[in-house]
């Protein structure tokens, strides 16, 4: 693994280490935080990686915000709400 691979995974660790003891309510601002900015660094792409996989992990539905369409995962950064019924994300206006 090279030097920049393991500082991903490393960073990738340390916020799924702090997601794992946040509400679904807290990981969902989250979200809505990253769908606010504007601006991309590696940092925030380690944090998103984090977030999505906690969300996933907790069988959230993601299909509003995710989707595999050119056989990599995108992710779309829009306001979300979760709704309990359904277990999954929802965009809102």
């Amino acid at each position: 693994m090279t030097k920049t691979n393991s500082y991903a995974q490393e960073r990738i660790g340390f916020y799924e280490a702090r997601f794992t003891s946040e509400t679904i309510h807290q990981l969902v601002t989250n979200f809505n935080s990253l769908a606010s900015s504007r601006g991309w660094t590696a940092e925030r792409s380690y944090y998103s990686s984090a977030l999505t996989h906690e969300m996933q992990r907790r069988g959230i539905d993601l299909t509003a915000i995710m989707s595999n369409d050119t056989g990599q995962q995108t992710i779309r950064y829009v306001r979300v709400a979760y709704d309990e019924t359904s277990h999954a994300l929802l965009p809102i206006a």
